[in-house]
């Protein structure tokens, strides 16, 4: 038997030795979907089916394409070291930077982050006059996406949106020319025109890429879709790895029929289902597979343990009367699994459908030195801070007008906006880039004094990435370096005038310390050159902080999107309620709902408790509430309800607290 086989069911070993042609894997929770890809993978590349540098695995986070590298290159050894692994971004980012010029972009061009597109949706929007005088950035930015896509507004959004829409359309992409860059939305379309435009382009990486492979298949949107297409459409060698239960993502665009017609749609579809679960223990499989079974559009499936059957418990449903109570009821569980079971607190997950219901929780844990951790939280490099002295790094390696503005004056260097203004209009009028334009000054009629200023800025910024690399007489490491040249440049002087306090002004150095390391780390797995600089600021541009993955001891609470592809052995889902699941405003596709409730169910593996309340406050005014009809649609049997909201005491169990009672009145 072939290693890649050893230890597989028959289904993983099915889907591992599948050569040519397209394969749907249905992999349910808990399947080892990832050993599936991993065996896969290898095996393709050991038996010279394919060579590693022709093998592509498409995935959703970085985190999941690394330790896919990783495991296959442990297994196989320096031959699987061309093997690309990554996400679709990325994917798109790395074939941008090569074929750049067909698109009219620059070697060095940038990428917008989210924030910075929508700093650019706003200054249009000033262009324009509407009998409007604010909208919502982010509203904006995602119709001018739908516009960018090819595809038509769906009803329901505000005339005078759909409007200033379809006017600033056109415009943004115009400006992101002017610029130099991209954005993140641009990774995805970019790459689809450039194989509408450029057959040649379409040619060459369909033959490098002779296999396909996709995770997390069933969150794919239309441009993603389209893409893969474009990749497999000569070879057809196309394997997809999902599960259409776990379709979760529909309001950011995940389209599920994506993988509801993948074997319609693909001629001589192989379809393997993966429906033994590793991870949770069977009476929290029953629940899900009722819970799941009501949805109809599906490809039908039910997991089974494989756990060995003892006396286990069934998920425990409680009714509380207040979201006070349910959050006392959450502590005293917390505190009853660390002491009576012997779980840390890593081992315990707090879900609920709203971000909002998790403040009543996380005040009682604090209050009782409860340690825990909010996931899903905003990152670091969200952080101005962090995004000022990445733009320092890019502007001396990759230089972008975008960067460039956003440092020429931070810290302040007499650099205002008339004399921006004078740079843009010289750089707009000779066809140069705002940059050549700052560098021939004199030119511009911009003053003698800003003029040196700039001078000694861009001498300063040259010499930047050797001075991380190698200049030891400023620190014994690259974090350290880096901080003394932001000390150097001002920046840090710059955040203290900027601070109110020193907590504050601590808390902002403190990003600056945590790129710095973060730096260090990525560049001590590679050499310390300048391409290793550039890969570096292409990772921060797609997010990928190469961050340590071990979690401290602490309880987690995150909403159930937050939760998908993890697991834990004890999860409390808070909240089960009509109108919080299927939520009231955000939940209008109900099958989807029904969804995310069987993802944060399948999340458990070896306890799973349930709440809801009677009342809960709502705009002010306390109303009561029902339990969520995915909980009633569900049969009794198949849980254990608890109407006061505890489990009866047994004899033992009540002397014992008696007893304690009585000792602490004594004391």
């Amino acid at each position: 038997m072939s290693k890649w086989l050893a230890g597989l069911n028959a289904e993983q070993a099915e889907a591992v030795n599948h050569n040519h042609g397209p394969l749907l894997i249905l992999a349910g929770a808990g399947s080892g979907k990832t050993t599936v890809l991993v065996s896969r993978t290898g095996r393709l590349i050991e038996e010279n089916v394919a060579q590693a540098s022709q093998i592509a695995v498409l995935t959703f986070t970085n985190k999941a394409a690394r330790e896919l590298k990783h495991r296959v290159q442990n297994k196989v050894g320096s031959t699987a070291k061309g093997l690309w692994a990554g996400t679709f971004h990325s994917f798109g980012l790395q074939l941008l930077r090569k074929n750049y010029q067909y698109l009219g972009l620059t070697p060095n061009f940038g990428v917008l982050d989210q924030s910075d597109s929508q700093a650019v949706i706003k200054d249009l929007c000033k262009t324009i006059k509407t009998s409007k005088d604010k909208f919502d950035a982010d509203k904006l930015l995602s119709l001018v996406n739908i516009l960018r896509s090819g595809k038509k507004i769906p009803p329901g959004h505000l005339d005078e949106y759909h409007e200033l829409a379809e006017v600033i359309a056109p415009k943004y992409e115009r400006k992101l020319v002017l610029l130099g860059v991209t954005d993140f939305e641009g990774l995805l379309l970019e790459p689809i025109k450039l194989f509408k435009k450029f057959p040649e382009v379409l040619e060459k990486t369909q033959k490098q890429f002779t296999q396909i492979m996709v995770d997390e298949f069933q969150d794919t949107n239309a441009e993603q879709m389209l893409l893969v297409d474009y990749l497999s459409r000569e070879h057809k060698n196309l394997t997809v790895v999902g599960d259409d239960d776990q379709s979760i993502y529909g309001w950011r665009g995940a389209e599920i029929a994506n993988i509801l017609n993948f074997p319609s749609n693909n001629d001589n579809c192989k379809v393997v289902k993966l429906e033994k679960n590793y991870r949770s223990v069977t009476s929290i499989l029953d629940l899900g597979n009722e819970v799941i079974s009501k949805n109809k559009k599906r490809h039908g499936k039910i997991l089974r343990s494989t756990k060995v059957k003892n006396d286990e418990e069934k998920p425990e449903v409680f009714i509380l009367e207040n979201e006070d109570e349910e959050a006392d009821f959450v502590l005293r569980e917390i505190q009853t699994f660390k002491r009576q079971h012997d779980y840390k607190y890593a081992d315990i997950a707090i879900l609920y459908r709203s971000n909002t219901q998790g403040a009543f929780i996380e005040s009682s844990l604090r209050r009782n030195h409860i340690p825990y951790e909010i996931s899903g939280g905003t990152s670091i490099f969200e952080r101005k801070e962090a995004k000022d002295v990445l733009a320092y790094l890019k502007q001396s390696i990759l230089p972008d007008e975008v960067s460039l503005r956003r440092i020429l004056n931070t810290p302040p260097r007499g650099i205002g906006d008339t004399t921006l203004e004078k740079l843009s209009d010289f750089a707009f009028e000779n066809k140069i880039d705002l940059q050549s334009a700052c560098i021939r000054w004199r030119e511009t009629g911009v003053a003698d004094k800003q003029g040196s200023s700039m001078d000694e800025f861009f001498k300063w910024l040259w010499v930047f990435p050797q001075r991380v690399l190698d200049d030891s007489s400023i620190g014994a490491g690259v974090s350290e370096r880096f901080q003394n040249l932001m000390r150097d440049c001002g920046y840090r002087d710059y955040l203290a005038q900027q601070a109110n306090d020193g907590l504050i002004f601590d808390k902002k150095w403190q990003v600056v310390e945590i790129v710095g390391r973060i730096l260090e780390s990525f560049l001590t797995k590679r050499d310390h050159s300048i391409n290793s600089l550039k890969e570096f600021i292409d990772a921060m541009l797609l997010r990928d902080d190469n961050s340590d993955d071990e979690r401290k001891d602490q309880v987690q609470l995150m909403t159930f999107h937050a939760s998908k592809g993890l697991e834990f052995p004890v999860v409390l889902l808070v909240g089960v309620e009509e109108d919080l699941l299927p939520h009231k405003r955000l939940g209008s596709d109900i099958d989807e709902e029904r969804r995310l409730f069987y993802v944060g169910i399948t999340r458990a593996q070896k306890k799973l408790i349930l709440t809801y309340c009677r009342q809960r406050k709502k705009m002010g005014q306390i109303k009561p509430v029902f339990a969520s009809r995915f909980l009633t649609e569900a049969s009794e049997s198949l849980y254990s309800f608890y109407q006061m909201g505890a489990r009866p005491v047994s004899g033992l169990e009540r002397e014992n607290l008696v007893s304690d009672f009585l000792n602490k009145l004594k004391k």
